[in-house]
């Protein structure tokens, strides 16, 4: 039996203020709860899930803005080395069967619990809260690869953003976390568009139950992010994504 759509509205609430809080992205936690509890195809997945969450990272994008926290200008340059990527992406994602698409989901779910564990990132806020645009070109191959991802399956990028932010950008957290909030909301309105204009069709019952619990969520997320344990949450994050990558995995044979 398929789950009621007004699920999706206080499991908006949970993933968007789990994710706006470390930076994540929600597309990592909404593209397996599409695909495990709904049971919706790949392609209706990605494209749900990212009209979600431009809500989402729309509202927490706001939030940071008001904080100050949130560096524009890199945000737009990885934007724009973002889109090219973002469009491949998507017409691969039209391109593969839907068990491929899980098995590709479920090794991404993987890897990011892997990036989370080995980053080992510092939790003091200290560093530049503004950065160096010049490093930023030298790191680009790392934008593109994400980016592909990002336009396939409505991951975020955020997940490979924060590690170089932190060690090659040398960015407060707060920042770093803030940006990449702004980043994944410029992905996903471009990832919407280019998934629409090529034919997907989103399941609209899910997005009118989503958007408002995501909308809540992002403003709840920012003011976690200055009083919770960081680590405890990232603990919690590892776990849970390794569990939807065994899970993902296993189900695409």
């Amino acid at each position: 039996m398929t789950a009621e759509p007004w699920i999706t509205f206080p499991a908006g609430i949970l993933i968007s203020t789990a994710v706006s809080s470390i930076g994540l992205g929600g597309g990592i936690l909404w593209m397996p709860f599409f695909l495990i509890i709904y049971k919706l195809r790949p392609e209706t997945a990605v494209l749900t899930s990212l009209l979600i969450q431009t809500a989402g990272m729309g509202s927490g994008s706001i939030a940071f803005f008001r904080q100050k926290k949130v560096d524009h200008k890199l945000g737009l340059l990885v934007l724009a080395i973002a889109v090219p990527g973002i469009t491949g992406g998507a017409y691969v994602a039209y391109n593969l069967k839907a068990h491929h698409i899980e098995m590709i989901l479920g090794i991404l779910v993987m890897t990011t619990a892997f990036i989370f564990v080995s980053s080992n990132q510092k939790y003091e806020d200290m560093g530049e809260t503004r950065a160096d645009l010049k490093q930023v070109y030298r790191n680009s191959w790392i934008l593109v690869l994400a980016s592909v991802m990002s336009g396939m399956l409505s991951v975020s990028m955020s997940e490979w953003l924060i590690p170089v932010m932190r060690s090659r950008l040398s960015m407060r957290m707060s920042n770093a976390i803030a940006t990449c909030i702004f980043i994944a909301f410029g992905t996903c309105v471009a990832g919407s568009c280019i998934h629409l204009i090529i034919g997907g069709r989103p399941n609209l019952a899910l997005v009118l139950w989503g958007v408002p619990g995501v909308m809540i969520g992002g403003q709840i997320g920012p003011r976690i992010t200055q009083r919770i344990n960081e680590r405890l949450l990232k603990e919690i994050f590892i776990f849970l994504l390794t569990l939807l990558g065994i899970h993902l995995i296993y189900n695409s044979y």
